[in-house]
């Protein structure tokens, strides 16, 4: 009766192999989709870099603002009717 109890012994080994092997694929499954989710999210945001050439950006277009109404007053005054002939 030996090796029938052995055989008993083998077969609930290799179900607890079993479960315990599904079970690794599904936690690392789990895992590679939260890991190469933060990844995308952190490749969404913005680097210091860019952060800083934004910035950049919206001082010259505030200036460049400004500049366009400073003309705008020049030509308002020069000629009032220029919007007009602009068209």
């Amino acid at each position: 009766m030996g090796s029938a109890d052995d055989i008993v012994i083998a077969v609930k080994f290799f179900e607890v192999v079993k479960l315990a092997t599904i079970f690794a694929f599904v936690l690392a499954i789990i895992w590679m989709n939260r890991h190469y989710k933060s990844r995308r999210t952190e490749a969404k945001m913005l680097s210091e870099e860019e952060h800083q050439t934004l910035a950049d950006l919206a001082r010259i277009a505030e200036k460049l603002e400004s500049r366009v109404a400073t003309l705008e007053k020049i030509l308002d005054a020069d000629d009032p009717k220029w919007r007009e002939n602009a068209a």
